[in-house]
């Protein structure tokens, strides 16, 4: 039980209504009513696609990482190759997809590490995190519209401590037994 002598339980959304729907982002205002009888109003939620982040380990045992720069925070970060999961497509395809479109790479196999909540707080999706293996280069990048990306090749060794994005950390450490 908690403080106040009530277990958590979901709350009622009364009402909803989409704030901005485009090909970048969904988001929406619910109002809700939790179990107390408060009404919590607006209450914001994204609704991204679901993504992928990906570990690439090349057939010498080096890391394939992705730098770019990240408006939200103003940085240049070095990072695991992601995006988002085409509608229809599964999260593995995803994976796949974005090693070869983003690298040039591609893995002779793909580990499935599992999935995780993005920010359960106020986001609807869950990150996919993968870990690909014996990976080797096939061909040029093949950016979108608006990247940017320099591959690096670095030892894997300490590379948790080089990745600042909290989920890019995660797929290191998901990964960290089957390295």
């Amino acid at each position: 039980m908690s403080e106040a002598g009530r277990s958590p339980e979901p709350w009622q959304t009364t009402s909803s209504r989409m704030i901005v729907a485009d090909r970048w982002i969904r988001l929406r205002a619910d109002e809700c009513v939790d179990a107390a009888g408060r009404t919590i109003s607006p209450y914001y939620v994204l609704e991204p696609s679901e993504w992928i982040s990906l570990l690439a380990v090349d057939v010498d045992g080096n890391a394939i990482l992705v730098e770019e720069y990240r408006h939200g925070a103003g940085v240049i970060a070095l990072g695991t190759i992601g995006g988002a999961v085409d509608t229809g497509e599964e999260p593995r395809d995803a994976a796949t997809r974005e090693l070869l479109e983003e690298t040039g790479y591609v893995a002779a196999e793909v580990i499935d590490l599992g999935a995780t909540w993005a920010n359960f707080g106020n986001q609807t999706n869950r990150v996919h995190h993968f870990l690909a293996v014996g990976c080797t280069r096939v061909a040029d990048q093949t950016l979108d519209d608006g990247e940017l990306i320099t591959v690096r090749v670095l030892p894997v060794a300490g590379l948790g401590e080089r990745l600042q994005q909290s989920y890019h950390q995660l797929t290191w450490y998901k990964a960290l037994p089957h390295l």
